[in-house]
């Protein structure tokens, strides 16, 4: 894989070529090849350019992580789709919002996830769903959405299962091998790939898009923080429909390792996962971090063999305190990490807390947010963002409304940045807490907190004068 892929398609042909009998993706029932990836992904690819879609068309993706997740995500890039990966704990306003922004055709899904019945959150957020035909979607709310595929249609009228969309790849005259081939040459780097809904705790959440490149060269640069390697085998705690578990999902792929999926995020599952695949890398944060490493200690698991549950160490072996350890900053609109050092670099003592240097080409500027005026080195300001795996924009918002005029996007993070480049952020704008006439950050409370050896996570808010 010595030249750079520019698009999704070249990107996973060139791994496909390189690592095709390797596990692709391994869950407790089913292992995928690189090669059966490509020809499950590949069915997928075709059946939905026979059933209408192309290069632009609106597909929606609302399924847990697992192979009919990955299989309509690739295969949506490989014809260049424009693809809204929704979550699965949506609601039914959330899903009628995204549905209606973002335009979709067509929609492709899982009937029910744990205690989640999908049947019920899309009629409640379309109601005239129950009084539709399957194949002939006509709804005001949604206009442009012609078709549902669920991999259980049993029983409802307006929407085919899977099995039935895949079989469209093998109807007369539905466009072969060769002809994807050829649809996946004229994929363009520029061209629109992925839309990712951010939560919005205020107001309903944008859409951020990102292109083809961006999907294609920013998991390359990320995997190498993450020190992924052809052989290991990965599992991702954040599910593959927030930004920070479909990054994780495209390095390991970028790389031809193995991501490893339970069939669910419950305790149990994730550790007889962890035993029965053999996962040797973990990648998780939170709470729920501290649990899974707890009860794999309680199993008896060897936490320090898996990277990422047990403590980062050096690469001298030696473990790295947690002031020491890289701070990555990234957010959805970057496509996950835009500053950040390799997990196993131990920041100097002087360095404490950042969160390292930039990566991929990103550009910053540092900015007073009250006038943009450039702060001096070293100051508290707002952090501008160009370049790099930067989002093409907000669906549907005018770029203007987004962006400076020289292309810098202005991220709502307060950062200083020192004199070698680490940068460290201190709050969101609107995250400092007013007290005694200062403004403090929770998030200094809360590293303050941290050090302490009684405290596991410490949890900062401010509250409202008596």
């Amino acid at each position: 894989m010595s030249d750079k892929p520019a698009t999704m398609p070249q990107l996973f042909a060139q791994v496909v070529a390189a690592r095709g009998d390797h596990p692709a993706i391994a869950m407790r029932s089913q292992t995928l090849s690189y090669a059966e990836l490509e020809q499950r992904s590949g069915q997928m690819a075709r059946a939905l350019l026979a059933s209408g879609a192309g290069k632009g068309s609106r597909i929606a993706l609302m399924a847990p992580d697992g192979i009919l997740w990955l299989t309509t995500f690739l295969a949506s890039l490989r014809i260049g789709a424009l693809i809204s990966v929704v979550s699965t704990l949506a609601t039914p306003k959330e899903l009628a919002h995204i549905l209606r922004n973002s335009d979709i055709q067509f929609f492709v899904g899982a009937r029910e996830f744990l205690r989640h019945d999908y049947t019920k959150t899309l009629t409640s957020a379309f109601p005239a769903l129950e009084n539709s035909q399957a194949g002939a979607l006509a709804l005001t709310e949604v206009p442009y959405l012609r078709a549902i595929w669920l991999d259980n249609a049993e029983g409802l009228g307006w929407a085919d299962s899977v099995d039935t969309l895949l079989a469209n790849a093998d109807a007369p005259n539905a466009p072969d091998a060769a002809l994807l081939t050829e649809i996946e040459k004229n994929v363009a780097p520029t061209d629109d790939a992925v839309i990712v809904y951010t939560s919005g705790s205020t107001s309903l959440p944008k859409a951020v898009i990102h292109s083809q490149v961006n999907i294609a060269l920013h998991p390359l640069e990320v995997a190498k923080l993450f020190l992924i390697k052809p052989e290991d085998r990965m599992l991702p705690m954040l599910p593959a429909f927030w930004l920070g578990g479909m990054v994780m999902a495209l390095e390991v792929l970028s790389q031809g390792a193995t991501i490893v999926y339970p069939d669910s995020p419950e305790l149990d599952e994730l550790l007889d996962t962890i035993e029965e695949q053999q996962v040797n890398r973990l990648n998780g944060w939170g709470d729920m971090l501290v649990k899974l490493r707890e009860a794999a200690i309680e199993r008896g698991i060897d936490v320090d063999a898996i990277v990422g549950l047990g403590e980062f160490r050096d690469d001298k072996g030696e473990l790295i305190p947690r002031p020491l350890q890289t701070n990555m900053l990234g957010m959805s609109e970057t496509f996950s990490v835009h500053s950040a050092e390799a997990l196993n670099v131990r920041l100097p003592e002087s360095k404490a807390g950042a969160s390292g240097r930039t990566i991929n080409g990103y550009e910053r500027r540092i900015v007073n947010p009250e006038t943009g005026e450039i702060v001096a080195q070293g100051e508290v300001g707002e952090l501008y963002l160009r370049g790099g795996a930067l989002m093409t924009g907000f669906y549907k918002v005018p770029r203007e409304k987004v962006f400076t005029a020289d292309g810098f996007y202005p991220t709502s993070d307060l950062v200083r940045v020192d004199e070698d480049g680490y940068l460290y952020f201190i709050a969101r704008r609107g995250d400092m807490i007013k007290t005694r006439a200062a403004n403090v950050s929770r998030l200094e409370v809360e590293a303050a907190l941290r050090a302490l050896p009684e405290v596991v996570i410490p949890v900062v808010a401010g509250l409202d004068d008596a």
